[in-house]
């Protein structure tokens, strides 16, 4: 059963994360995180894809997977914390993204793991990327 503190804890971790990204600050989300990050997801065929990235790759990744991002893009998110410890959470994140044009909804869940006393993210997983992330493989 997580607490108060608990849940502001990762509601804290996730506004400096997410400031970061609206930032494009991909170094700084690096920072947040433990590596190796495992990144599941699935493909346009229906097929579950993972892969294990270093620093290097989610760097990489993440700056390219953030180009040619509309600037008038908002997100809103709402974030479920499933507390596996004190130390262990999953959180599931259900996000609009709006834009000029349209609306998308999503869903993700990220793992998150306590280190020396502060949240680090571990694990992603979010629907969709599988195709992206096989062809930055090829590239590398």
């Amino acid at each position: 059963m997580s607490t108060v503190e608990q849940n502001q804890s990762v509601d804290v971790w996730f506004a400096e994360y997410d400031e970061l990204s609206e930032n494009g600050n991909i170094e700084g989300m690096a920072d947040m995180a433990i590596f190796p990050i495992h990144v599941i997801t699935d493909d346009s065929s229906g097929n579950g894809y993972s892969e294990n990235w270093n620093r290097e790759q989610f760097v990489q990744t993440m700056t390219e997977a953030t180009k040619g991002m509309p600037k008038d893009m908002e997100m809103k998110t709402v974030r479920t914390p499933y507390f596996l410890s004190d130390n262990l959470v999953v959180v599931i994140t259900d996000a609009v993204i709006t834009t000029d044009t349209q609306e998308q909804t999503m869903r993700y869940a990220d793992v998150l793991v306590m280190v020396d006393g502060k949240w680090k993210f571990q694990t992603m997983a979010q629907s969709g990327w599988g195709d992206m992330l096989k062809v930055q493989k090829e590239k590398l």
